[in-house]
């Protein structure tokens, strides 16, 4: 009933539907940017696609090694430095593989998405322990906070329902969610936009609940939910813009500030023309310029991370984009390899529930 290489039912001969195809016949094969969303490849070798299973630990491993490569040139200028490979000390006086908030946050979310729920209080509690107990960190301290985060998880602390702590000001738009947000591309599947926006802001609002810093996250998952399908990176970029424009439930006033992304072309933008600060709209302009520019993870996150300034959230964003688009093995091996808690992070990974397995609820 499928192409006997990857199972998808994508082939057919005279009306009739090839049970013994091969990818000289395979139309998905043969235009893998048009693979049905509704199907999930977990079958075998082929070229174009990468085992399901891998996905979520590319998508964590991607974040944390990226995380890991910005935390010892943290707050420096660009231009002052050039990072080539993983490195330690610096910034904060950490060994190499050393990952920081954004990753003990992005494990947190991780670890707290059931099969038909996020577990939302169970989510605050993890922020909480990440804070004070140093829960989710390379090395059993909490070294790197930001400060719109900080004030929400005191909020949660102190009873405040999680989906309210967090900061609805202007000056609230630091990237303190959109750092964290990746795992909720695979609790997409199935979902339709506004609830895949309805859930983004309820995560998001834990810390950062302006509607610059939730439509940010809602544009990031749905870039990641275009990349997870197997959409191609230049076809998923301008499918991301045709959705947009016609996603009429979103704020407009959120929406212009990222014209940049969603009504040009930020690939197209000269290097002096990307910031990398801590502004939500910022670090993602950066992140997907970084991914769009370049054709491999490692030069991904590397040109993210030389950005300068905020270079372990930069480089986490752009690595969750890098590496569920490359894979896993796209991941240098010497990286891995000196990423502290790797096995950790994958066993977070494995234990992540099968969405696209479950039944409809």
């Amino acid at each position: 009933m499928a192409c006997r290489t990857c199972m998808f039912r994508a082939t057919a001969g005279e009306g009739y539907v090839l049970d013994r195809a091969n990818t000289d016949t395979c139309t998905i094969y043969e235009d893998p940017d048009h693979k049905p969303d509704d199907v999930y490849w977990h079958g075998a070798d082929c070229e174009n696609y990468e085992p399901a299973d891998d996905k979520p630990q590319s998508l964590l491993l991607g974040v944390a090694v990226a995380d890991a490569l910005g935390v010892p040139v943290e707050f420096k200028k660009r231009g002052t430095f050039h990072v080539t490979t993983m490195q330690g000390y610096g910034t904060y006086n950490q060994p190499p593989g050393t990952w920081s908030d954004d990753t003990s946050m992005t494990l947190a979310l991780a670890d707290n998405m059931g099969p038909t729920k996020i577990y939302i209080e169970d989510l605050a509690k993890s922020f909480i322990a990440w804070r004070d107990e140093a829960a989710y960190t390379p090395h059993g301290e909490t070294f790197d906070i930001g400060n719109a985060t900080n004030r929400a998880i005191e909020r949660m602390k102190k009873g405040v329902e999680p989906a309210k702590a967090g900061g609805k000001e202007e000056k609230d738009n630091g990237n303190g969610s959109l750092m964290r947000v990746a795992p909720l591309v695979f609790y997409f599947f199935g979902k339709d936009a506004q609830e895949r926006y309805r859930i983004t802001k309820t995560v998001s609002s834990l810390t950062h609940a302006h509607s610059w810093s939730v439509t940010a996250c809602f544009i990031y998952l749905e870039m990641l939910n275009l990349l997870q399908k197997g959409r191609g990176k230049k076809a998923a970029y301008a499918e991301l813009k045709q959705d947009f424009a016609h996603y009429t439930f979103l704020d407009k006033d959120a929406l212009a500030q990222f014209d940049r992304i969603l009504k040009g072309d930020i690939a197209a933008l000269s290097e002096s023309e990307i910031r990398s600060t801590g502004f939500v709209v910022d670090t993602l302009e950066a992140a997907f310029w970084s991914f769009l520019t370049t054709k491999n993870y490692k030069d991904a996150v590397l040109r993210a991370v030389n950005l300068g300034e905020d270079t372990d959230t930069t480089g986490a964003v752009t690595g969750a984009l890098a590496a569920l688009h490359y894979g896993l093995k796209s991941i240098p091996q010497e990286w891995l390899d000196t990423l502290v808690k790797r096995e950790e992070i994958r066993d977070i990974a494995i234990r992540m529930p099968r969405w696209d397995l479950l039944p409809s609820v």
